[in-house]
């Protein structure tokens, strides 16, 4: 399998993820450091400099504000570093960013099946004899439940305490639907093809995968196939086995694809 990463994005995505963060986290060290003003310099005392007679008048003001700033910086930062930053995964001595994830569960199929990681519209694209497959992929653990097209999260006293640090489960199918239809319009605007070959006929498909192998899943008549990351591979041999690309629309999917990427680094796997 061919691989296409847009490392520079990934790379600058992770950057912003932990620049809030770290602010977060200041701001929050602010807002305590600021509960701590009335003992330090009681009510009715005279404060020995201007920043002290300062935080003296506003120290309520600056901890009521900074626990709620402190929190929203730090979820953006989670946001970002659990889908961009390498980590360890359960039950794996790995230590990998997801886009590394996926390519791993993928590992075995010949260079007629290519891999894109956020360099096309869609973040997670596998293109190849089994047309365009999208991937839309979640990281977090627990327990989820899937009906039909609604996604949920059962409450538990682990998801509560860490409210701050998860990724989110959103709504996997209407992010696949989304970006079904901006790879659709990605493969009309091909214009250079031979004559033979009418990429708008690729069928586009896509799924939701669960990389964490704590994640408990329970499915009922999901509108698109949900899966684990050890189901990827199998899920792409269906769907080779039911699509069967002739090897020229392949080759010209693969290139046409390859030149609307934006990436840095490229590898076979």
């Amino acid at each position: 399998m061919k691989i296409y990463r847009n490392t520079k994005e990934i790379t600058r995505k992770e950057t912003i993820g932990r620049r809030f963060s770290l602010t977060g986290l200041g701001i929050l060290f602010i807002g305590m450091m600021a509960s701590f003003v009335p003992t330090m310099y009681p009510p009715g005392t005279e404060a020995p400099n201007v920043l002290a007679a300062y935080a003296q008048q506003y120290w309520a003001l600056a901890s009521f504000i900074a626990l709620p700033a402190g929190f929203i910086f730090a979820s953006i930062g989670s946001y970002f570093i659990n889908r961009f930053a390498a980590r360890r995964w359960p039950n794996s001595k790995t230590v990998a960013r997801p886009d590394e994830m996926l390519a791993r569960s993928m590992k075995g199929f010949d260079d007629k099946y290519t891999y894109f990681a956020y360099g096309l519209p869609s973040q997670y694209v596998v293109s190849g004899p089994c047309g365009v497959l999208l991937f839309v992929v979640r990281g977090d653990r627990g327990r989820i439940t899937v009906e039909g097209d609604r996604w949920r999260e059962p409450f538990s006293i682990g998801r509560f305490f860490t409210v701050f640090a998860r990724e989110g489960l959103g709504n996997p199918a209407r992010d696949v639907a989304e970006q079904e239809g901006k790879m659709k319009a990605l493969l009309q605007s091909a214009t250079e093809t031979p004559e033979d070959v009418d990429l708008n006929a690729v069928p586009v498909a896509g799924a939701a995968v669960f990389l964490n192998s704590d994640v408990q899943l329970t499915v009922d008549g999901p509108t698109i196939p949900v899966l684990r990351a050890d189901q990827v591979k199998d899920y792409i041999r269906r769907k080779t086995k039911e699509v069967r690309l002739p090897g020229a629309t392949v080759r010209a999917l693969n290139e046409f694809l390859r030149t609307q990427a934006t990436f840095e680094d490229a590898e076979s796997a």
